[in-house]
């Protein structure tokens, strides 16, 4: 299946790439546009830990994402995407992974309509897309909600957004409980609590912005509710909190989430935030430098359940005690845009504190990609 999935991505490519000597029409005659679009990260980690005595650092070359996109519209309010992601991490029927999939209606800029696979509105550093972020991997305290929690990130089900005056924002969804990345219930990511199959989960976010003014900003506040498997925890609430600021090259990004695994024999707590200042140097030979620190931690309670996975949230590092108490990290980054985000190169460094009871680990190294979108 894997071998065909590759097949038919470069004939794909092939296709579009003959674009200039060959019109490329689209099957229906109503299409009034049709794009493609494609993310290639290639990406290398050397990432070590004290807590791998049985296990190699890493030391490894790999595709981080490799998208193919295809986006049409139907006049003005009419259309559908589908993004495919041939990089990601076999799935274990070896099937292409879902990247995002949906059709939509837009009435104007303040409604539109989606039924499909996409985000919930759940996670400002979740919601920005990978092309964009600054920093090589997502903060601890979004892995341990999106990957540990299977909380937010894709969801299958129905999304309405539009923008209001006076520079507010919403977005709602209501989706099918379990994580991405199909609508089948035996194909849904089973997180910490898992999910009810036939029962739905509810997200919002209200956000204002204006990034206008010399003091660009932009605030939000997001909450959710999944229900998880009852066997677990009767269900999952969480809130967060954003805020991004900036001036001139300068720019502070601050994120908060907390959440309750409602259990008969007590609640468990998940809480932690991240913090990101940047600074924009524009005067190089070709692009521009960008220089960044991010501090990210995140713990779970009751103390000793080992809520926090070490294992999803330092990515790819070969950890013994996979499950913590509390997790602290540090980035240092250094990225360099050749042509915006379009071909930029990302390098950083990064650090992680496992605590466990009176014990404690530490794991980290480096990490590079490099960035083409098209």
């Amino acid at each position: 299946m894997k071998k065909i999935s590759y097949t038919i991505c470069t004939a794909l490519a092939l296709g579009f790439a003959s674009t200039s000597h060959a019109d490329v029409l689209p099957k229906s005659k109503k299409v009034t546009e049709l794009k493609y679009s494609g993310r290639i990260q290639a990406q290398w980690d050397g990432i070590g830990s004290d807590d791998s005595s049985s296990k190699e650092d890493r030391n490894h070359f790999y595709f981080r994402r490799l998208f193919l996109g295809g986006h049409a519209k139907l006049g003005d309010n009419w259309g559908g995407d589908i993004v495919m992601d041939f990089g990601a991490s076999p799935n274990s029927d070896s099937t292409v992974f879902i990247e995002g999939a949906s059709a939509w209606y837009q009435f104007d800029d303040s409604f539109r309509l989606d039924i499909g696979q996409l985000k919930v509105p759940f996670g400002m550093e979740e919601t920005t897309s990978s092309s964009k972020l600054k920093v090589i991997e997502r903060s601890a305290v979004n892995r341990q909600f999106a990957e540990t929690l299977k909380f937010n990130a894709r969801h299958t089900g129905l999304f309405a957004k539009g923008s209001l005056d006076g520079g507010f924002s919403y977005n709602l969804a209501v989706v099918n409980s379990g994580q991405n990345h199909n609508s089948k219930d035996s194909g849904l990511k089973d997180g910490l609590y898992g999910y009810n199959n036939n029962e739905l989960s509810y997200y919002g976010r209200l956000a204002y912005s204006n990034y206008e003014s010399d003091l660009r900003h932009s605030f939000g506040i997001a909450a959710g509710l999944m229900e998880t498997d009852e066997t677990e925890a009767n269900d999952l609430t969480a809130y967060n909190l954003y805020g991004s600021i900036g001036s001139g090259p300068i720019n502070l990004d601050v994120e908060y989430m907390k959440g309750t695994a409602d259990i008969t024999a007590g609640d468990e707590e998940h809480e932690g935030y991240s913090a990101q200042i940047s600074y924009a140097l524009s005067n190089a030979p070709v692009g521009s430098w960008e220089f960044l620190y991010r501090y990210s931690t995140v713990e779970g309670t009751p103390t000793g359940t080992g809520r926090v996975s070490a294992k999803e949230i330092v990515r790819r590092a070969n950890i013994v005690n996979s499950t913590v108490d509390e997790l602290n990290q540090h980035y240092f980054g250094v990225n360099y845009l050749f042509d915006g985000h379009d071909a930029k190169l990302m390098v950083g460094y990064e650090m992680n504190e496992l605590n466990e009871g009176a014990t404690s680990a530490d794991a980290g190294g480096f990490r590079a990609r490099v960035q083409i979108l098209f």
